[in-house]
């Protein structure tokens, strides 16, 4: 197979010229000193122009080079144009050797040969990972430094091998050491290429492996709620109960996965909508309150009354960060009381925000546990996943998502004396919670069209939809599914977006295309797609909502009633 053609204005001179970028001061206070150096020993007419030609390169250097410092690609010209600033900027300082050794005083030659030396050393330290580059600056200075000692040097005989010999293995050890840097750095290269691919790949095995996990969850789960709300005696009341937390226990730990692996790739993106947070904190106190009472503990949910009545801010986050603060506390204590605290800042020094405060009486942490406390898939020590379980990310997610807010995160604790999380967050007052309305409590009779091509799946979104007085009607795929809203008339549709035959986004398509009925009919995407932006994706796609699976039977009739609520009101306006 044919190598990969060379190209001497390929992408390897922007890495030299992020470095140009990065020391152009430096060149310029060199520039300056060569200058006075040399107007004090050649006069002012030479000092002159040397530092016009000097200014000219570097005007040069800084026009071709500021793609780079802007962030973005040189165009092929621009390349083009360095390499020439590159090449100008080697022959102005190669005139100023030549001027120093043609003095003909050994200490003014002395200075022109360290001239060159600073040169090579520039082009094999900085220039190497472009041929080009390093070309166009090392190739004057090289055949001056050899040139000038042996040839205008004034030495003969022994003397004057041995001068040549030296400067030639000096020569040499530059050329071995930027052929090293160059092979050192096409390694890092790979390697980095190595390493993005690899990390696609993980995100793509991890989406992957999200809707594979949550499409069998949603049937455990959904059935399982299900079969509570049967008849039961209290045993079987308990099994249910048993299987619901370990389902949920099971959904966490794959969310934990999911968030880690999108702040590692810098795919985490937050909202800023206004949110009750005093509202938000008495919700989370409420929800574990029946895990302190079955750990006989103190649960006490103290909230700031001068709070704003909203905050702007990511709610969902926010929740997930007092969220596994509180449950981390419950785990880890065993008697004994778990304090929540929100209120206002009180560091005059900040100007706004909110302080969460999560206090336990548990088991408490040393100083080295709490140096590598936040770092993702660890714990305080081994025996602790042993006894706790866990995957060790919930704190780490906290810190990150934290620093992400522009927030700060600490911990104070002591061994058997229990441990205090604070987190404070910039989170400024909002004027209102505009455009949040509360879902209706019961849903109008409604014809509803469940698409999925998973048996479990169909039963569960039927569950929860007859549970409201819904009568449902289900298709395997989406061409089932157009050709059911050919022949009938459905108020809404929840479809699947993963199905053969044809799957939900080409269905919503053709639907939007009036090729099935109605082309505004409501249409919520049932997914186990959670990966950063599929909602996004989804809805700008023709989807009114989407619904994460595993379903929860209160946030799908929210959404069926939010959606129906804005469809209402588009038909009225």
């Amino acid at each position: 197979m044919a190598g990969k053609r060379w190209n001497p204005l390929d992408d390897s001179l922007e890495f030299v010229a992020v470095t140009a970028v990065e020391v152009f001061a430096f060149r310029m206070l060199g520039g300056v000193a060569a200058t006075v150096l040399s107007g004090h020993l050649f006069g002012p007419l030479f000092a002159t122009l040397w530092f016009a030609a000097f200014l000219i390169e570097e005007t040069g250097t800084r026009i071709a080079t500021w793609p780079v410092a802007r962030g973005r690609h040189m165009t092929q010209w621009q390349r083009l144009a360095y390499v020439v600033t590159i090449l100008i900027s080697s022959l102005v300082w190669s005139t100023l050797a030549l001027k120093f050794w043609f003095t003909g005083v050994e200490a003014y030659r002395l200075a022109g040969m360290a001239v060159l030396a600073g040169m090579m050393i520039h082009a094999q330290g900085f220039s190497f990972r472009s041929p080009t580059a390093l070309a166009a600056m090392g190739i004057a200075p090289a055949t001056l430094w050899v040139t000038l000692p042996v040839f205008f040097g004034g030495y003969a005989g022994a003397a004057l091998v041995t001068v040549a010999v030296g400067l030639t293995m000096l020569l040499i050890y530059v050329s071995a050491s930027a052929r090293a840097n160059m092979r050192t750095a096409s390694a890092l290269a790979e390697a980095e290429r190595n390493a993005t691919a690899a990390n696609a790949a993980k995100s793509q095995f991890l989406a992957t492996v999200s809707h594979e996990l949550r499409t069998p969850m949603n049937g455990v789960l959904g059935m399982a709620r299900a079969l509570g709300g049967t008849q039961l005696d209290a045993r079987q009341q308990g099994y249910v109960e048993t299987l619901l937390r370990s389902g949920d226990s099971m959904m966490t730990i794959l969310n934990d996965v999911l968030d880690i692996s999108k702040i590692e790739a810098g795919r985490m993106s937050l909202e800023a909508e206004p949110f009750d947070i005093r509202a938000l904190a008495e919700q989370i106190g409420e929800l574990w309150a029946e895990v302190a009472t079955t750990k006989r503990l103190s649960l006490v949910c103290e909230v700031d009354p001068i709070l704003p009545p909203a905050v702007l801010g990511d709610e969902t986050r926010v929740r997930q960060i007092i969220t596994n603060l509180v449950s981390n506390a419950l785990k880890f204590t065993a008697s004994g009381s778990v304090r929540l605290t929100v209120r206002a800042t009180p560091d005059r020094a900040r100007s706004c925000g909110v302080e969460i405060i999560v206090a336990d009486t548990g088991i408490g942490m040393t100083s080295d546990q709490i140096a590598r406390l936040f770092r993702p898939y660890e714990q305080a020590e081994a025996s602790t996943t042993r006894r706790y379980g866990g995957t060790g990310l919930g704190l780490s997610i906290c810190r990150d998502l934290t620093e992400i807010m522009g927030g700060e995160i600490g911990v104070e604790s002591l061994p058997e004396r229990g441990s205090t999380f604070r987190v404070w967050l910039p989170l400024r007052a909002a004027g209102s919670i505009a455009g949040v309305e509360s879902a209706p409590a019961n849903l109008p009779p409604l014809f509803v069209l469940v698409v999925d091509d998973n048996a479990v799946n169909l039963v569960v979104a039927r569950t929860v939809l007859e549970s409201t007085g819904a009568t449902v009607e289900t298709a395997e795929d989406g061409a089932k599914a157009l050709a059911a809203l050919r022949t009938q008339h459905f108020d809404l549709v929840l479809m699947d977006v993963h199905m053969p035959i044809m799957d939900g986004i080409e269905a919503v398509a053709r639907i939007r295309r009036s090729e099935a009925g109605r082309a505004d009919i409501p249409v919520i995407a049932l997914t186990g797609d959670a990966m950063d932006g599929d909602a996004k994706r989804l809805t700008a796609l023709g989807f009114d909502a989407v619904q994460a699976k595993p379903v929860q039977p209160v946030e799908l009739i929210a959404t069926v009633g939010d959606v129906l609520a804005r469809r209402g009101a588009t038909e009225a306006a």
